[in-house]
């Protein structure tokens, strides 16, 4: 069997891998990033509406099911993940939204020590290059951000809407305040999707000390007198042994990242023996605290095709936006499912985060599946609850690691997640209902007026909803005994071994996730340097 040697080895070209690895490497260190799939050539990728064709691409996804749920109908949901160069980032809506002060703040008091608001935000600015600037924001980041390239007609019906019902309109999503009416900011420049690998993995590949090894499945991490030294790989038929001097870096996500670890022996450890694994640390918080948003859509009809881009990306007018987007750069292709989104405080609290995020944008889908336009003009909200209580799982179903895990998010388990669910659909009605967009939204179409009752509209969120495709909190840090990782996103019992990803948060932002993970990358970096230094 071969082996290679480095000063660090990261598992994962995701979001949070990319991240590390040109930090990492900038300083002269040797540096290997081992990632399941290859690199993103795909040309859907780099367009922004692409996103639509890659949810369930067999190559560029692992592919996911979640178990089947009674709080959610029964029903298997699709839970798709990356499985590229730059991970979720190379097929998410594009989105780039900062959670809520208090989101890292509540982390901190958990005991995360380091990971509060103002430890945070000089990440979030280091990460970003937002041109157009502002209070708080980063200009000269690896990561570019942008506002919409085409600002839809629709879009300023619905902020006049939200100032009907009493809520503001905010200029910059991602500025000091957070509730209201805004416009989507997009991991993109110009006319092309800037996933991680892009803004990161990328730009560094011509140093001589940054290698990526693709196509590689992980098979399990090896570790040596309680010191984690490397990882097993299977690459082309055949297994290397990837050893690291300083230290591995898990960075596979809130699926892969527990995955890996009981794979290797590190989880609950009664339930690994029972797969014929043998325990190398019992660790029962790994794979559990699985937490995400869950989204139910609404549908409403348009008066006029003006309003929607249903008829604007079928037939012959579909190859006039492709030209747009090659010669102009805007025009449909250009677009991202949520191109806005509403915050909102449902429950009377004052002065707290918004415990309610609506997104939305002029294309509604037949039978609400994405990639397929009505015929007739319309549109789409998705309401989700910004902090659910729910807790899931992620745990293994086989000692193969080719053999998907077990998810099982457990969406709508809490009571309190239920009520906050229907004070939401409540809300986008109102709003929907609001002056400025009479003889504007000419109905709803699903679920319908008819479906009136608490009990209704819970049937429908139950039998229709979904994840936003935003897993974290399976590997959690913490001050207490329980969490896996420490405040420096060490693994309690294991030296030599980190965790940076999704999976690392304690409890799920008021946002969208892919920010916060650079962030907390970047922050990551910084941590595993220092300690570097001694």
């Amino acid at each position: 069997m071969s082996e290679h040697v480095f000063d660090h080895v990261v598992l994962g070209a995701g979001s949070a891998g990319c991240v590390l690895a040109n930090r990492l490497s900038a300083d002269g260190s040797t540096v290997a990033v081992i990632e399941a799939g290859g690199r993103d050539r795909h040309p859907y990728i780099h367009i922004p509406a692409g996103y639509a064709r890659l949810l369930d691409h067999p190559r560029l996804t692992w592919g996911y099911r979640t178990a089947p749920d009674a709080a959610t109908g029964g029903r298997a949901l699709d839970y798709p993940r990356g499985r590229v160069w730059g991970g979720s980032s190379s097929i998410n809506g594009l989105g780039h939204v900062r959670g809520d002060p208090s989101d890292y703040d509540l982390w901190a008091q958990k005991g995360c020590t380091g990971w509060g608001w103002e430890d945070l935000r000089p990440y979030f600015q280091r990460h970003e290059a937002f041109a157009e600037g502002g209070e708080g924001r980063g200009t000269q980041g690896p990561q570019p951000v942008e506002h919409l390239a085409e600002r839809p007609e629709l879009l300023d019906h619905f902020a006049r809407a939200a100032e009907a019902i009493g809520l503001p309109v905010q200029t910059d999503m991602n500025g000091p305040e957070r509730m209201g009416f805004s416009t989507f900011q997009q991991t993109r420049r110009g006319r092309r999707r800037v996933s991680a690998a892009r803004a990161y993995l990328v730009p560094a590949l011509s140093r001589p000390n940054l290698t990526v090894l693709d196509e590689a499945l992980a098979l399990r991490l090896v570790v040596e007198e309680g010191r984690a030294v490397g990882v097993l790989i299977e690459r082309g038929g055949v297994q290397q042994l990837v050893r690291a001097r300083f230290g591995v870096v898990l960075a596979a996500g809130a699926i892969g990242s527990p995955q890996l670890l009981m794979l290797s022996g590190i989880g609950p450890a009664e339930e690994l023996a029972a797969l014929g694994i043998t325990p190398l640390l019992d660790a029962p918080g790994v794979g559990r605290n699985l937490q995400d948003h869950y989204i139910t859509r609404l549908t409403y009809r348009l008066t006029h095709h003006r309003l929607s881009a249903n008829r604007r990306i079928t037939g012959p007018r579909l190859a006039w936006e492709v030209l747009r987007w090659v010669v102009q750069g805007k025009g449909v292709l250009t677009w991202s499912p949520g191109m806005m989104s509403l915050f909102a405080r449902t429950d009377g609290a004052t002065g707290a985060a918004p415990d309610v995020q609506i997104n939305g944008g002029p294309i509604s889908w037949a039978e609400g599946k994405i990639g397929v336009p009505e015929r007739e003009p319309g549109f789409t909200l998705g309401v989700w609850q910004c902090r659910p209580e729910s807790r899931g799982s992620v745990t293994l179903a086989s000692a193969d690691p080719r053999t998907a895990p077990i998810i099982a998010p457990r969406h709508l388990s809490a009571l309190a997640d239920q009520d906050c669910v229907l004070r939401g659909l409540r809300l986008a009605r109102r709003w929907m209902a609001a002056a400025p967009l009479a003889g504007i939204v000419a109905g709803e179409v699903r679920p319908g007026p008819a479906q009136e009752s608490d009990a209704a509209l819970l049937d429908f969120a139950r039998n229709t909803g979904g994840t936003v495709y935003h897993p974290c909190g399976t590997v959690r840090m913490g001050a207490d005994p329980t969490a896996p990782l420490d405040a420096r996103l060490r693994l309690r019992g294991i030296a030599g071994l980190r965790v940076v990803d999704a999976s690392v948060f304690p409890d799920i932002p008021v946002c969208n996730i892919n920010a916060t993970v650079l962030s907390v990358a970047e922050k990551a970096a910084d941590l595993i340097r220092e300690e570097m230094r001694g």
